[in-house]
């Protein structure tokens, strides 16, 4: 029984549970429902809120939907897809001032709880201003065409746009108050959207009502002091303002309906953010720090809003277009924006933050401005923003601001923006240039840690992933359409070498006074001077943009003293200033490397200072330094190697341009005893670099600093090349043992190779021969003894039968063993055997027909002694191209054997031949040894110093060509381009490159096809112009008769101690001058010039044999012909005999000399068979 309870009991208790559930389930249904009622109509009241207000508003403001509300939209997803304001439709909706006091009414609460949804004020617009519709309209069009009156945008270009997009009805002039009213029901309504251009409607109305001569109680902005509206009206100029920011933030500029919108925003912007335009204050200016107070508060309200981004992105929208803004009000309306919310907080470092990430960065933002307003770029300098920029970077945010940088885009858009900002701020300081003057040092820190962004994060190798930028050339980058506005970006890159800025950075070196001793004389720059000048005018020797250098060069020789210890301040301001200038050199194009180049190097002295502050650097010099710098961590050498290679670029870029006169007699810019310290300082710099092999993949800076130094010493050695000004062996390395190098280079470890690569010269001229030798010698080796090709030539038709063998011939046959047969006139076979003696002989009767002028394949130059080039007009002759690159291989083959042909050449050509011309390669250094009177012209021109175009030249060349003149265009359209002072130095160098290079192009590649074909390029990279030339025809030295005595071998019973033999060598020795013994070598080897190499290097040896008969007779050293020459015995026939001449075999350098009975008889005899050329058939 009582179990039955206690169960019933346990089973009443649930079931009272359950029911408690239930209730409270069915309770929370029915909240839910009401709750989803009281939703659904409130969202239902306020869409009939909307559209009845929307419908007033529209009647209130005249507005006729005649054209579309979304046409200046004309894409929906412009404003979805916009990440930046994503939801900004969104935020709209839910605005937060408003809400529902009860769901079955329509009465509001809050800021809209004065509100009604009928539209009795609609009735509330007095007839008189009905009448003053016209008059609004003018006011309208003034505002709208009135780009100088304050407070307004708008241009030319937007008329259309303003006139199309709305209804033409006359607008109607609202007052103050019903402003604010329609105001406030378009704020609770609008729709990002659709109402676009309800709102543009409105804000063209409070402009209207603004701009209008109308009493100021009726004014919107007087409303501000009224104590009724004043904290609505804020809080509404607030919203409208935010509004206005995010339709600049969607719109597109370059878009033409949009811009219409664009500069109703920004005229809202600019009107309500400054009072000083308001009527009010004109007429109370007493009330004028209230009303600054309350537009500051507004302007730092839409700061914080996100304005300063805004704003940036138009700016850049803006200016990407491809006109230059000179006169775009948007441009000036857009920064204005940017500087109002800056004044009105003091200038607050996070808002010139703001404003150096997203207005800064955009690409020539300082460019248009100082071209469209002086008056925003002297607010700029009164403000000293440029100066307060420079505090922030000087502070602890520096590296932040690089972070802020990064976190915008990818890298590569953050490159672009870093480059734009280092180019709008280097503007900055050439226009605000006092600041930069006092504040240098805090400028030049902040340009190295931007460039050293930009060096890291830029490449100039073409990768797959890398595109061509304007400026920085090869880069990884996903985005680069900004290259119409880079070239804006390029052109303020020049302010970089602007002489104010130059003079600022380099304040110290251009003011600090010399540390050394101004007495001194220079001895040895004027002995090395290999030529004497009379004293003329200066404008007679020297180019006028070269007159400061020779005006400025110190009068004496500066030596490597040192003194300036690296602690002081102006070491550091001066290192950091060239690391700076190193920096934008790594990071920008070639081309705009020499216009900045250029820049630096015709700024007064600062080429000349550097070298004198290089001189006073440490404790010995600061070429010494830089040497030992090479064992220091890169971070504590890069400073002095910034000052090291950019003197060396600086300096290698005006040698470029200097002619002969220029750089020799009047030293410019170095005195010739500097350029000797200088050039020996960079050839122990770039060895040591090789040497100790401190070039890596990894090092890159190291790399730089290398190439700068080696393009500097190549050029001095070039100079000195063409003509000396070092001492003798200046070039040979004295670090390091010859023979160490040379057997590096042969086991070809990576710095040997380097070395006989990139400095050749530093290696003795002998042992570079001697490499030579042996690469042929290897190359022998890898082509193989191979079959022994034997070709007949007849020597009436020499070439034409030389031609046809030899030119069909491959390379490797043609480097092999050639046998050749001559067939004389008569038609018969000649006698002899050929064992390298008779193709010698071919080799040289086809190179004198070949380069002999008349044949027309090569021309002489009008130097004295006359050297070979191509013939410009050799197209005359048949086949020219196959018959020089036939010439190319024969002379070629002369070398591949060691065989010496004479045959100078002309120095231009052979640097032609050698193909090692490099970027600063000037082709008129190179004119003399052409025409020597036509360069002596074309530097006349250069330094005339009237109105070059007097003269009436244009880019043309006259060509005689057999006899007729015909013009030559030197660029296209040549004919009708004159030559003035801006560009006679391009018409000088154009005239020279035609005539050097584009004249014979054809010719010379023909020739040096045939060359190449032969001896390999790298095998005579090795050797100046000038060692090229001792290659091929010897040493241009006296005849060495001890060498000649010791590798001389004796025929037909001569000996060392014959008597004969001692008087022919005491003859060339006591008797004979040095040409006169360079004859008698022509004689016996058909070359006057000994080998390069020694005369135990000549093929064949040079021999002497005793005959007694004629050549006809002669029989060979018959053991009569051999005992009688060794004793001195002559023959009866020949004692009744005239004494017949010597004789000489010049295929095998032998020289067939009679036992003649006495000295004088030898010495007669031996000058006339010299004089006559006596060979094979005279004797």
């Amino acid at each position: 029984m009582f179990g039955s309870t206690a169960e019933g009991s346990t089973k009443l208790v649930k079931n009272a549970r359950q029911a408690r559930e239930e209730r409270a389930r069915l309770k929370k249904m029915e909240s839910s429902l009401l709750k989803i009622q009281a939703y659904v109509r409130g969202f239902l009241s306020r869409q009939r809120l909307r559209r009845e207000w929307t419908s007033e508003i529209d009647e209130i403001i005249d507005y006729k939907d005649t054209t579309g509300s979304t046409k200046m939209l004309e894409d929906d997803k412009t404003i979805k897809a916009s990440t930046s304001y994503g939801g900004a439709v969104k935020n709209l909706q839910s605005n937060p001032e408003w809400g529902i006091q009860s769901f079955s009414t329509a009465k509001l609460t809050g800021t809209y709880s004065k509100l009604s949804l009928k539209s009795k004020q609609n009735q509330t617009i007095s007839a008189s201003q009905n009448t003053s519709n016209s008059s609004a309209e003018t006011h309208l069009q003034a505002q709208n065409k009135g780009k100088d009156r304050p407070g307004t945008v708008g241009n030319a270009h937007d008329k259309d746009a303003m006139e199309n997009t709305v209804s033409t009805t006359p607008e109607k002039l609202l007052s103050g108050v019903e402003l604010l009213t329609v105001t406030r029901k378009l704020l609770f309504s609008i729709r990002l959207q659709q109402d676009i251009w309800r709102y543009d409607k409105l804000c063209r109305l409070i402009l209207l009502n603004c701009n209008a001569d109308k009493s100021v109680k009726n004014s919107y902005c007087s409303l501000c002091v009224n104590k009724q509206y004043a904290v609505t009206w804020i809080q509404q100029v607030k919203r409208l303002l935010r509004i206005c920011c995010k339709y600049l933030g969607i719109l597109n500029p370059r878009e033409h309906h949009s811009a219409r919108m664009i500069n109703v925003c920004l005229n809202m912007m600019i009107l309500l953010t400054d009072a000083s335009n308001w009527k009010l204050v004109k007429r109370q200016p007493a009330l004028s720090p209230i009303l600054c107070q309350i537009t500051n508060g507004v302007a730092i309200d839409l700061y914080s809003n996100g304005s300063m981004q805004v704003l940036g992105s138009l700016l850049q929208k803006r200016l990407s277009s491809s006109h230059e803004a000179k006169d775009d009000t948007m441009v000036l309306a857009s920064f204005t924006m940017v500087l109002r919310p800056i004044i009105a907080s003091g200038l607050k470092d996070d808002m010139l933050i703001s404003m150096l990430k997203y207005i800064m960065s955009v690409p020539a933002l300082i460019w248009h401005i100082n071209k469209a307003s002086a008056q925003l770029i002297l607010m700029i300098s009164k403000l000293c923003i440029f100066e307060k920029l420079l505090d922030i970077m000087d502070g602890g945010n520096r590296c932040s601001l690089l972070l802020l940088f990064e976190k915008r885009y990818d890298s590569s858009n953050t490159v672009i923006d870093i480059l734009s900002t280092v180019t709008n701020l280097v503007q900055l300081a050439v226009i605000d240039v006092k600041v930069l003057e006092r504040r240098n040092t805090s400028f030049v820190r902040m340009m190295n840690q931007f460039l050293q962004y930009l060096v890291e994060h830029t490449c100039h190798r073409k990768l797959s992933s890398s595109t061509w930028h304007p400026v920085l050339g090869f880069f990884n980058s996903s985005d680069n359409g900004q290259n119409v506005t880079m070239n804006f970006v390029r052109a303020q890159l020049g302010f970089f070498w602007n002489p104010s800025l130059l003079r600022a950075v380099f304040r110290d070196v251009l003011n600090l006074k010399s540390l050394h001793s101004e007495d001194v004389t220079p001895a040895q720059a004027e002995q090395l001077v290999t030529k004497t000048v009379q004293k003329v005018k200066l404008s007679d020797r020297v180019s006028s943009y070269l007159k400061k250098f020779t005006l400025s060069k110190p009068r004496v020789a500066i030596q490597q003293t040192g003194g300036r210890k690296l602690e002081y301040d102006e070491v550091k301001n001066t290192t950091s200033a060239c690391l700076m200038f190193r920096r934008l050199l790594s990071v920008v194009t070639k081309q705009l490397q020499l216009e900045m180049l250029t820049g630096l190097t015709f700024m007064d002295e600062v080429l000349g200072r550097l070298w004198r502050f290089i001189c006073e650097l440490g404790t010995s010099g600061g070429l010494k330094l830089f040497l030992s710098a090479l064992t220091l961590p890169l971070e504590v050498a890069e400073p002095y190697f910034a000052v090291f290679t950019l003197f060396c670029d600086m300096t290698a870029h005006i040698l470029s341009i200097l002619d002969d006169i220029e750089f020799y007699e009047e030293q410019i810019p170095f005195h010739l005893e500097e350029l000797v310290t200088i050039s020996e300082s960079l050839q122990k710099f770039v060895f040591r670099v090789i040497w100790d092999q401190k070039i890596t993949d990894s090092n890159h800076q190291i790399r730089e600093v290398f190439e700068s130094a080696l393009t500097l010493l190549l050029m001095l050695h070039d100079r000195d090349a063409r003509r000396p000004f070092t001492p003798v062996d200046h070039w040979i390395c004295r670090d390091v043992k010859p023979n160490t190098i040379r057997s590096e280079i042969e086991k070809m470890t990576p710095r040997g190779s380097s070395v006989i690569e990139k400095i050749p010269f530093v290696i003795p001229h002998k042992d570079r021969v001697i490499y030579f030798r042996s690469l042929v010698t290897a190359d022998k080796e890898l082509v193989g003894d191979g079959p022994t090709t034997h070709i007949t030539v007849r020597r009436s038709r020499l070439l034409e039968d030389g031609f046809e063998k030899l030119s069909s011939m491959t390379t490797t046959r043609l480097k092999g063993t050639i046998r050749v047969k001559f067939i004389n006139d008569l038609g018969l076979d000649e006698a002899g055997i050929d064992q390298d003696g008779v193709f010698k002989e071919f080799l040289e009767e086809i190179i004198k027909k070949v380069f002999n002028p008349d044949m027309n394949l090569f021309k002489v130059t009008t130097e004295e002694d006359g050297k070979l080039y191509p013939s410009p007009t050799s197209y005359l002759q048949d086949n020219h191209l196959q018959l020089l690159n036939f010439v190319g291989r024969i002379l070629g083959k002369a070398v591949y054997e060691g065989i010496v042909v004479d045959v100078p050449f002309a120095t231009f050509f052979l640097r032609h031949l050698q193909q090692q011309h490099s970027m600063l390669y000037s082709p008129l250094d190179e004119l003399p040894s052409l025409d020597a009177e036509f360069y002596k012209n074309l530097t006349w021109i250069k330094r005339y110093d009237g109105d070059i175009s007097d003269l009436e030249l244009t880019f043309t060349y006259e060509e005689d060509v057999l006899g007729r003149l015909e013009t030559r265009e030197l660029e296209p359209g040549g004919m009708s381009i004159p030559v003035t002072n801006q560009n006679r130095i391009t018409y000088i160098h154009k005239l020279a490159h035609y005539r050097l290079h584009t004249q014979i192009k054809d010719q010379t590649r023909a020739f040096i096809s045939g060359f190449r074909s032969i001896v390999q390029k790298r095998w005579t990279s090795m050797f100046s112009a000038p060692e090229l030339q001792r290659l091929i025809s010897g040493d241009n030295v006296d005849l060495d008769l001890t060498d000649l005595r010791r590798n001389t071998t004796y025929y037909g019973g001569f000996h060392s101690s014959h008597r004969v033999v001692k008087w022919l060598w005491d003859v060339l020795e006591r008797d004979y001058t040095p040409q006169q013994r360079a004859a008698f070598l022509k004689f016996v080897t058909s070359c006057s010039r000994p080998p390069i190499l020694g005369f135990t290097y000549l093929e064949p040896p040079f021999s002497i044999r005793c005959v007694e008969v004629a050549d006809d007779d002669d029989t060979g050293d018959s053991v009569g012909t051999v005992i009688r020459g060794f004793f001195g015995i002559s023959s009866k026939k020949q004692s009744g005999q005239r004494h017949r001449l010597p004789t000489a075999s010049t295929c095998f350098n032998l020289l067939k000399l009679p036992n003649y009975p006495s000295k004088d008889i030898l010495r007669e005899k031996l000058k006339q068979a010299i004089v006559n050329n006596t060979g094979f058939e005279l004797s």
